[in-house]
């Protein structure tokens, strides 16, 4: 099993953020082509089996547009925990410098 790297660094969650965004725009295309298809195929193919098929590729829409805006959400996540990150990081070198300061020959 490979390895995956966790990095609460700035530019490592600014690269999630960024690989949710990318994914969305695929996705997003991935449908858009998908209901390009689905709308040449309801043109031309009527009857029991179109209607059950339709019925199927509309449950599958909603549920892929679920994981679509679970991405957004996790993208938009990433972004608000980069930020609280990065203030959280200079209030703490903010509180540190005092100490290293007050401590003789460091």
């Amino acid at each position: 099993m490979a390895s995956n790297v966790v990095s609460t660094t700035e530019p490592g969650m600014q690269a999630a953020a960024n690989l949710f965004g990318d994914t969305v725009s695929t996705f997003n295309g991935y449908l858009s082509t998908i209901n390009g298809d689905m709308a040449t195929l309801q043109a031309s193919w009527v009857g029991t089996a179109s209607n059950s098929f339709n019925q199927a590729m509309d449950t599958w829409e909603r549920a892929f547009t679920t994981v679509i805006n679970e991405l957004i959400g996790m993208m938009d996540s990433m972004g608000v925990n980069t930020k609280t990150y990065s203030a959280a990081e200079e209030t703490a070198t903010n509180m540190a410098q005092p100490f290293a300061a007050a401590l003789p020959g460091v």
